[in-house]
């Protein structure tokens, strides 16, 4: 399965194999931001309150929400469902994504009001129009040049406008109850894990970024007003793309601490990836957490 090939990144592909259907198995793609984006939706939740949260007060009607980089479009629902008086768009270079975009508006009886766009997020922004909030999660990184689509993406806000991102904080983190008949292993290669991702962070897509937001934002003409971490821990739901997913991200785990860890600790987690026991995935804790970034338009003095 084409996920967490480095244990950070969701998606282990390059920029443009993020925009062209082609390049990556789309449906395993798919199925898998589809469990990471409803595991971690609470997050994205409470963005999306942030934002309305200050629209409100500015005494704004949002009228046009538009997702860049919106995959499977499940923050594209979120967002219809915060704002029921908009038309969300859901921009992606992936017509396969957007036909699930649509599926799931379908679903979720949003269809009227969510209307998909196909877009290269290094391409020409103005064909999704004017809007009200920009939405992007998890997938700015993946722009050539990240100033220079910020930067178009401001030319579509609107002068109330707001921009938010979503970008990975800490990498995925999935603990079992079962503690695979070696008490205190989920400490340990947490422990072993901070390790790896100290000295690694330099290196994995997106997190070397994460922290260069506000400058980026800042060179492309916006002002950030609101910048934190969030963070949250779900129950995983026990359906086969969950658990493919936590599977994918377990060996990943194995593979990124093995020169951190115990080798007892890490031959127990891959045998458990590979053995597949499913009594012991039951009540699987998913730790998520994400850089939040709320900007505007800068106002140039007269």
């Amino acid at each position: 399965m084409p996920v967490a090939q480095n244990g950070f990144s969701v998606i282990g592909m390059t920029k443009h194999e993020h925009s062209h259907d082609g390049h990556f198995d789309v449906d395993l793609v798919a199925a898998a931001l589809e469990a990471e984006g409803e595991l971690s939706s609470s997050l994205a939740a409470e963005a999306i309150a942030c934002c309305a949260d200050l629209l409100a007060d500015q005494g704004r009607t949002v009228e046009h929400v538009v997702d860049f980089g919106s995959g499977p479009g499940v923050h594209t629902a979120l967002l219809a469902g915060r704002f029921p008086g908009a038309t969300v768009t859901a921009a992606d270079g992936s017509t396969a994504m957007l036909a699930r975009v649509k599926a799931r508006a379908r679903r979720l009886g949003l269809a009227d009001r969510v209307r998909t766009c196909s877009v290269d997020l290094n391409g020409d922004l103005r064909i999704v129009g004017s809007c009200d909030l920009a939405w992007s999660a998890m997938a700015i990184h993946h722009a050539e040049d990240e100033v220079a689509t910020l930067s178009s993406i401001r030319k579509m806000l609107r002068p109330h406008g707001l921009l938010c991102l979503l970008e990975r904080a800490d990498p995925t983190s999935v603990r079992l109850a079962d503690d695979l008949g070696r008490p205190g292993i989920w400490d340990r290669l947490e422990e072993a894990r901070t390790e790896w991702f100290k000295r690694g962070r330099p290196t994995l897509p997106g997190a070397r970024n994460a922290e260069r937001y506000r400058s980026m934002l800042a060179s492309a003409g916006l002002d950030v007003i609101e910048s934190r971490t969030l963070t949250d821990t779900a129950t995983a739901p026990e359906d086969p793309a969950t658990r493919e997913f936590l599977s994918d991200q377990l060996r990943a785990t194995a593979r990124n601490v093995a020169d951190f860890a115990g080798a007892a600790d890490v031959q127990a987690l891959a045998a458990l990836v590979e053995e597949r026991h499913d009594a012991r995935w039951a009540g699987a804790a998913v730790t998520s957490s994400r850089r939040l970034f709320i900007a505007r338009p800068r106002t140039v003095p007269r």
